[in-house]
């Protein structure tokens, strides 16, 4: 009885052990698939994230680029001509020039365009927006990194100055010179944006009334313009006479941010009468050709052209 019960001892003890070797191989597999299962989500994370499609986005961290704007906005144009000269892939959201409504996420209520955002971080002001991404992109030893001179960068925001304080406000009582371009401009309102009907038609026709008053009534007494197509002439002429001068480009060899943004501004009306103009009647165009084969396609990620 006793050799009996010890061998039921025995086998219930090795039935035990063998159960519980089992359970544990159980356990333990389960344990290596929730590992390996874990491995293949954190993997399947990081490739989902955008990875970075140029140097110059790298040096952003790869981030998620968008930018706010109108469409044929000068300034927003400047920042557009920026990222696409250095292969940043970036959203547009059109913003109702009315309503505005796109912006209420905006920082502080700042209501102006262009606004970038570099992931979750707010960029505000032209100028301000691509002095900010070209530090970030030197910083990283991607553009011009240790190689700008005092002069260089003295020229480079003497320009940039220009086409902010001058050379805008001439254009401007170009595009809208008759009451026909200015509806014009606003055209692009009909085929950008997730905007309703009423939206688009009263943003086109109340924006295009407003724009030529203004630049009739406001902006050249405001800037001393008599003759706009004249004064738009001699400025363009006197950026590639004294700007660019014997070089390709203001920036030399390679364009800089006072070319980036002279490009930006001139490419946004390059559907208008003006523009032809302008490559009519001044010395702008082999350095226009120049900048538009470096700046090359459009990154936005919508697949527009600019």
């Amino acid at each position: 009885m006793a050799s009996h019960a010890q061998a039921h001892a025995s086998s219930s003890s090795s039935s035990f052990s063998r159960g519980a070797v089992a359970m544990a191989a159980i356990a333990m597999g389960g344990f290596a698939c929730s590992a390996v299962a874990l491995a293949e989500a954190k993997v399947a994370a990081a490739d989902s994230k955008p990875k970075p499609t140029s140097a110059a986005h790298a040096a952003l961290g790869g981030a998620k680029v968008t930018l706010y704007q109108y469409d044929v906005c000068p300034f927003c144009n400047k920042v557009k001509a920026f990222l696409d000269y250095h292969d940043v892939p970036y959203d547009v959201v059109e913003v109702n020039p009315l309503t505005k409504g796109e912006l209420k996420f905006s920082k502080d209520g700042y209501s102006k365009v262009p606004i970038v955002l570099v992931g979750d971080e707010q960029l505000n002001d032209s100028t301000s927006i691509m002095r900010e991404l070209t530090a970030r992109i030197d910083a990283n030893g991607t553009s011009w990194s240790g190689k700008k001179s005092k002069a260089y960068v003295e020229e480079e925001r003497k320009w940039l100055a220009w086409v902010d304080e001058r050379f805008v406000h001439v254009l401007t009582p170009n595009i809208y010179r008759t009451w026909a371009e200015a509806v014009k401009s606003f055209d692009y309102i009909t085929q950008r944006g997730n905007f309703g009907f009423f939206e688009r038609e009263s943003a086109r026709w109340v924006g295009a009334a407003s724009m030529y008053v203004i630049a009739h009534r406001v902006l050249k007494k405001r800037h001393g313009i008599e003759d706009e197509r004249a004064d738009l002439y001699f400025e363009v002429n006197k950026f590639i006479n004294e700007g660019v001068g014997a070089k390709k480009f203001c920036g030399g060899n390679a364009p800089n941010n006072a070319d980036l943004a002279m490009f930006g501004v001139l490419r946004a009306v390059k559907t208008f009468e003006t523009f032809k103009d302008v490559m009519d009647n001044t010395t702008c165009s082999p350095w226009y050709e120049r900048m538009s084969e470096v700046v090359g396609q459009a990154t936005r990620t919508d697949g527009v052209d600019n």
